[in-house]
């Protein structure tokens, strides 16, 4: 809860729950696997039974074109090594700075009720 805030950790659940691609990126790889856990965690009672990689290494970034799900975190290092191999529908997560991008193929996600979302940020807000 440190590195995201409220609104883009539900995102990135919410994401996640609708089983998409999501790529966490940051300087710390010990960060990417801990977030990478707590938002799998955060799936409860729902499990990811998809691709699960919390540091992928720089030799295996062509997986992120992979026609599946995929939840992966790889290190702002070798980022740049991997960018031609992302696809066009992976949500990018920079744990270092907060922010979320959408690959220009991202379909939308389906709209969340408002009610839903407000209780689940004072929930993420009360927790945090």
């Amino acid at each position: 809860f440190e590195c995201l805030d409220i609104g883009n950790i539900l995102f990135a659940w919410y994401t996640l729950a609708c089983e998409r691609k999501m790529l966490l990126v940051s300087s710390q790889l010990s960060l990417l696997t801990v977030c990478a856990e707590i938002l799998n965690s955060l799936l409860f009672p729902m499990k990811w039974s998809h691709l699960y990689i919390p540091v992928l290494p720089r030799s295996l970034s062509p997986m992120l074109d992979a026609p599946m799900p995929y939840l992966c975190g790889i290190s702002r290092e070798n980022f740049p090594y991997a960018v031609e191999d992302i696809s066009d529908e992976t949500v990018v997560v920079d744990l270092d700075r907060n922010v979320i991008t959408l690959g220009p193929n991202t379909p939308d996600l389906p709209p969340l009720p408002h009610n839903r979302r407000r209780k689940l940020e004072a929930a993420l807000k009360a927790n945090a």
